[in-house]
């Protein structure tokens, strides 16, 4: 199962890591890592590196994709695909500040919807996985 974590990049800071995405993803690891005393530091530097998502907005419009597709639910702000033929189990929480994906397999459904937004650099901690998703096929 892998979990990755979709930040929303500012044009300023996605120019500057496109080619060498390592240092973002080491940023918002320790960010991700980071202990209690120091929490307001890493919210600070998440402010400044993160855009916001408009959760509202992104739910309608998954709604409406997926709505006649047998194999999807929501609950709140959580969208589901459960494709018994695809082997894919695939979780979308829409949050303002991240997006989370849970999905049984490396290219869930959900990534191609995506595809839309800009700058959106994708983190699996667990694995130390990154990438842009401009960069990868789907």
């Amino acid at each position: 199962m892998r979990q990755f974590y979709i930040f929303k990049i500012k044009p300023e800071y996605a120019i500057l890591t496109k080619e060498n995405p390592y240092h973002l993803f080491h940023t918002l690891e320790s960010i991700y890592y980071i202990n209690q005393e120091e929490l307001y530091l890493g919210r600070d530097l998440f402010e400044r590196l993160i855009d916001s998502f408009n959760p509202k907005k992104m739910d309608i419009e998954l709604f409406k994709r997926y709505k006649e597709n047998y194999f999807y639910t929501k609950y709140e702000n959580v969208h589901q695909i459960y494709d018994f033929y695809r082997q894919e189990n695939t979780k979308l929480s829409v949050n303002r500040t991240y997006l989370e994906i849970k999905s049984s397999i490396p290219k869930p459904t959900f990534f191609k919807d995506l595809k839309e937004e800009k700058n959106l650099f994708f983190c699996d901690f667990e694995n130390k996985d990154y990438f842009w998703l401009e960069k990868i096929k789907i």
